[in-house]
């Protein structure tokens, strides 16, 4: 039986982690004292050109590639010029950013629908085309990477979600987060940062789709998601929607196509 983290006594933060007094049980029941060191989660307000957006629960590592994925997702800027600057208060949990004045503009088309953070979900034109298609035994080989990237990172123990990007059989980005979509934004601003487009790009994840997640993969124009659980029904939808194929490759060496089936021949 493996050690289990039962109460956490106490904590302070350093970056990026916080380490907490913990109880560890094992086996015989018997419990010890020790010291550990887990995700350290704050919730960040969102200042876009001067005035607060939304907030997002996250670990303060990696918050440009964070910020810049959210954008994305979301909609609001399209290229990685859009986005002009970033700047990160760690004392008073606030970050902001400059955008384009173009951007600006897209921004305030996603009106507010509720409270500070919800957007609206406005209809969006199909991004990709019927293009790209890839052998079973290629979806398979991308997972066996994605998998391996997984084992290989030494935050896996801790930021235990993981998704990345991948074009021509190769992982191009990849993010990591105790929150799936926080894991989705980083392995997507990673891209952006580096000036790629996301356009037909192959998302890989170790967690299923939602119907959020899926609109924000095709808002981005992803056209396949590779992922190690089952998505939703309404993940389903979304992606026969916007011709996104989705993946698991959850049981043994089996894949399994929930959407768009002619990506996989």
């Amino acid at each position: 039986m493996a050690d289990v983290p039962e109460t956490i006594v106490s904590s302070e933060t350093t970056t990026g982690l916080s380490k907490v007094e913990v109880i560890r049980i094992d086996e015989t029941r018997i419990g010890e004292a020790a010291v550990e060191y887990v995700p350290a989660e704050a919730e960040f307000k969102i200042v876009v050109n001067g005035r607060v957006e939304t907030s997002l629960h996250c670990a303060p590592h990696r918050i440009k590639s964070l910020v810049v994925g959210w954008l994305m997702a979301e909609g609001i800027i399209e290229r990685d010029i859009d986005f002009l600057a970033i700047d990160t208060d760690l004392d008073q949990f606030v970050i902001r950013v400059t955008l384009s004045r173009e951007a600006a503009i897209a921004l305030e088309a996603r009106a507010f629908t509720g409270p500070i953070g919800q957007f609206n979900e406005p209809d969006f034109p199909r991004k990709v085309t019927t293009a790209l298609e890839l052998k079973p035994e290629q979806v398979t080989d991308l997972a066996q990477q994605f998998k391996k990237l997984f084992l290989g990172l030494r935050s896996s123990e801790r930021m235990c979600y993981l998704a990345a990007f991948a074009q021509n059989g190769e992982i191009q980005s990849y993010g990591e987060g105790f929150h799936r979509v926080n894991a989705l934004y980083r392995a997507l601003g990673e891209l952006v940062v580096a000036g790629v487009a996301p356009n037909d790009r192959i998302a890989l994840a170790n967690f299923g789709l939602t119907r959020q997640m899926t609109l924000r993969l095709a808002r981005a124009g992803v056209c396949m998601a590779i992922c190690a659980a089952p998505p939703s029904n309404a993940a389903i939808e979304v992606g026969n929607d916007y011709y996104l194929s989705i993946i698991s490759t959850a049981i043994g060496g089996r894949i399994t196509v929930y959407s768009a089936p002619w990506r996989v021949v």
